[in-house]
C-alpha cells in the first residue's frame, strides 16, 4: 500500500482538534501496522488567534505531527494548498479539524489510486453522533444555466451486481477527500480565485473530470463530520454566503465551454439580476459584482482550462445521468428523504443477503 499524508486545516480551532486529531492518529496508526507504509500528519494552522499552535506542541512534541503556522489568516484555500505543497507522500488525505475518521478509513480510499486516472476519493460521512448521511457520492447535472452538484446518493447494498465498476462522484468534498498529489499540483490546486473557501472543491474536481481523471465515492471509508462546527457567527455565514453565490458563478464562467450552456447560463444570470434587483437581494448582487471584479483571473483561467479539456461538458453530464438509473443507486435530493432510505435499505437487507 502507498504512503499518505494527512494534511488537517486549522483555524480557532484548539477544542475540535482535542477531539477529533486522537482519531485521525489512530487511523494512522492502524494504516501503518498493517500495511506497513509511512504516514505523515500535518496540521496547517491559518493564523489561529486561540492557543491551537501552543496546544498542539505542547501535546503531541513527540506525536510525529508536523505544524505548519501560518502567521496571518489566509483562509482555508490557501491553508489546503500549503499543506499539500509540504505532503511528502504520494496521496493527500485531507481532513477538515472537525471530522473524526474511524480506524479502518485509510486504505479503501487509497486502493482506488491503483488506477492511474483516478483524480480523488471521497469516503462515506455522517453527522457526529448519528446515522444522518452527511457526505455521500455526489451528483451533477446542468440545469437552467447553471451547474447543480450538491444531490448526495448512497448505495444499496442488496442491488448491487457481483461485479462492479468503483461507484463515480461529481465532486470529493474537501473537508474529507483523498487526492492525487501529482495531479492536484498538475492543476494547480484549489483555485485561488475562489479564496477564501467554497466551490473550490466542486471546481478543481471539475477541471480533473475535464482532463480525463476520475473521481470516485468509497463507501467503506467512513469519516464523522460535526456539521456547522467552524461556520462562525451569524455575520459571518451571510459574508461567506456571498462568497458561496460569487464562486458558483465563477467555478460556471472559467469551466462551462458548451457554447448552448454557455448561452443558456449568461440568460439565467441576467434573470437572477433582474430579480435581485427587483427584490432587493443584495447578496446576489454583492456575488456578482465580486465575480465581476475577478474577470482578468477568469479569462486566463478560462484559456487554460479549454486547451486542457479532454471530455465536454455534456459528457460529464451524461456519465451522472446514466448513473442515477442504476437501480443500487439511491438519489437523496433532500434531507427530507433520508428516512425514506433508511427505511429502503432496511427492508432490502431483510429480504436478501448482502453480496
Amino acid at each position: 500500500m502507498r504512503n499518505v499524508s494527512v494534511v488537517v486545516p486549522n483555524w480557532n480551532g484548539q477544542e475540535l482538534l482535542a477531539e477529533f486529531l486522537p482519531s485521525i492518529i489512530a487511523a494512522a496508526n492502524q494504516y501503518r501496522d498493517q500495511y506497513g507504509a509511512e504516514v505523515e500528519i500535518i496540521v496547517v494552522d491559518d493564523g489561529s488567534s486561540d492557543n491551537s499552535v501552543e496546544w498542539l506542541r505542547e501535546n503531541y512534541a513527540d506525536g510525529g505531527i508536523q505544524v505548519i503556522s501560518q502567521k496571518q489568516n489566509r483562509g482555508l484555500i490557501h491553508t489546503a494548498n500549503n499543506g499539500v505543497s509540504n505532503a511528502h507522500h504520494s496521496i493527500v488525505f485531507l481532513l477538515n479539524n472537525d471530522v473524526g475518521v474511524e480506524p479502518d478509513a485509510i486504505a479503501p480510499l487509497v486502493r482506488h489510486f491503483d488506477d492511474e486516472n483516478v483524480f480523488a476519493v471521497s469516503p462515506r460521512a455522517y453527522r457526529v453522533g448519528g446515522s444522518f448521511l452527511d457526505g455521500g457520492g455526489k451528483i451533477g447535472y446542468f440545469k437552467r444555466g447553471f451547474w447543480h452538484v450538491y444531490r448526495n446518493y448512497d448505495i444499496l447494498p442488496t442491488r448491487l451486481p457481483n461485479k462492479r465498476e468503483p461507484f463515480d462522484s461529481f465532486f470529493a468534498c474537501s473537508g474529507y477527500a483523498a487526492y492525487d498529489v501529482a495531479k492536484f499540483r498538475a492543476l494547480g490546486g484549489f483555485s485561488a480565485l475562489l479564496e477564501p473557501m467554497y466551490w473550490d472543491d466542486v471546481e478543481i474536481c471539475y477541471r480533473a473530470w475535464k482532463r480525463g481523471w476520475k473521481v470516485h465515492y468509497e463507501p467503506a471509508s467512513i469519516v464523522h463530520h460535526k456539521s456547522g462546527a467552524t461556520m462562525g457567527k451569524k455575520h459571518l455565514r451571510g459574508v461567506m454566503n456571498v462568497v458561496s453565490e460569487r464562486n458558483r458563478l465563477l467555478m460556471n464562467w472559467v469551466n462551462l465551454h458548451d457554447k448552448v450552456w454557455l448561452a443558456s447560463h449568461a440568460v439565467w444570470v441576467a434573470l437572477k439580476l433582474l430579480s435581485a434587483v427587483a427584490s432587493l437581494n443584495g447578496t446576489f448582487l454583492k456575488a456578482f459584482w465580486q465575480a465581476v471584479v475577478r474577470l482578468p483571473g477568469v479569462k486566463r483561467a478560462r484559456k487554460l482550462e479549454r486547451e486542457a479539456s479532454a471530455t465536454s461538458d455534456r459528457e460529464i453530464a451524461e456519465l451522472f445521468m446514466g448513473l442515477t438509473a442504476r437501480p443500487w443507486i439511491a438519489v437523496l435530493r433532500n434531507i427530507k428523504e433520508y428516512p425514506r432510505y433508511l427505511e429502503l435499505r432496511r427492508r432490502l437487507e431483510d429480504e436478501a443477503p448482502l453480496h
